[in-house]
């Protein structure tokens, strides 16, 4: 795993005045702590921006009220706009650090659709998320 460092004027988007920005490449080794390093199951996420910080939640809603809420929605009918899921996660970081996962997560997207195999049409929307969505 590598991770580009780069200048506390390019994390904040002012860069210094004359100042060549440049990145710098190192090997990260991020090592778990307690039980750290334990997946953490997530069906939804919702981006919360606040004070320079960004919260990212990652949640899990039980597939059974999935289903209720897609049923209700094929017959018609009224369902409650209220959903009960579970907060799995919450991480903050800077908007330097949001960023810096944004060209990650963008590379892999790419790398994932340069594939040899082609990912099924549900599966490339489903990846990218709608404008302005907050919850996926």
């Amino acid at each position: 795993m590598s991770h580009i460092l780069s200048t506390e004027q390019e994390l904040n988007g002012k860069p210094a005045a004359g100042a060549d920005q440049q990145a710098v490449q190192v090997a990260l080794r991020l090592r778990a702590v307690d039980r750290s390093d334990r997946p953490i199951v997530s069906n939804v996420s919702a981006v919360h921006a606040s004070s320079g910080m960004v919260f990212v939640d990652f949640g899990f809603i039980e597939q059974q009220a999935i289903d209720e809420i897609t049923r209700a929605m094929r017959a018609g009918t009224e369902t409650t706009a209220n959903i009960d899921g579970r907060l799995e996660c919450r991480i903050a970081m800077s908007v330097g650090d949001i960023a810096q996962l944004s060209r990650q997560l963008q590379q892999v997207l790419a790398a994932v659709a340069n594939k040899s195999s082609p990912l099924p049409a549900h599966a490339a929307s489903d990846a990218m998320p709608a404008p302005g969505a907050s919850l996926q």
